[in-house]
């Protein structure tokens, strides 16, 4: 049963007002509705929820509900949506994790992802904390055998601004390169900690 209407209905009661429905699977057990942010891109964090999952309609028991994340993230339902997008978003995941843990850096891949996130930020005009935890691996700054943190300022709003405590100066001046390539503003706060805007400043 596909009953657009009350599923938009189930959204803004049961997840928010700011969200709608953006596609929608017919599986022989379910119908499955996914839903995205009205304002904002699907992977901005700006607008995303967590602990929701999409809204499933039960064909046997013919009700409603919204999947909880945990459900929503099980190998089995997974598996029904596996792209190849999915699973090359995997494989970046995977690198990321072993440059952080002092694997071996495959530097034109390294530099590939680099040129991926500057790319999506440039699109959604806005610096997901993620992108700066990425970038931060990509760069050096961060590894697990050095210091690192990534933090906010009372003084800066968080959701505009992000500081990024690294005692390491090469990945610090890698890191303020790429900031002036996607042409968004930076600062030295000290000489470890550098203040990166996540929205660009309209002058």
């Amino acid at each position: 049963m596909i009953d657009l209407d009350r599923v938009q209905q189930i959204i803004e009661k049961e997840i928010s007002p700011d969200f709608k429905i953006s596609r929608y699977f017919d599986t022989e057990d379910m119908v499955i509705y996914f839903w995205k942010h009205k304002e904002y891109t699907p992977d901005d964090e700006r607008g995303r929820i967590i602990g929701s999952g999409p809204v499933v309609y039960d064909k046997k028991t013919k009700e409603y509900r919204v999947m909880g994340s945990r459900e929503w993230f099980s190998e089995e339902i997974r598996r029904l949506f596996e792209t190849e997008e999915g699973k090359e978003r995997m494989h970046e995941l995977d690198y990321l994790m072993s440059l952080f843990e002092n694997g071996e850096e495959n530097p034109d891949y390294t530099h590939s992802l680099i040129e991926k996130i500057k790319a999506r930020i440039l699109r959604r005009q806005y610096v997901n904390s993620e992108d700066v935890d990425f970038l931060s691996i990509l760069t050096g700054a961060r590894r697990i055998d050095k210091e690192f943190n990534l933090i906010g300022k009372p003084q800066w709003k968080f959701e505009e601004h992000i500081v990024v405590v690294s005692d390491n100066p090469v990945a610090q001046k890698k890191l303020m390169k790429i900031w002036k390539e996607i042409d968004f503003e930076y600062k030295l706060l000290s000489e470890n900690e550098l203040l990166l805007f996540r929205k660009k400043s309209i002058s």
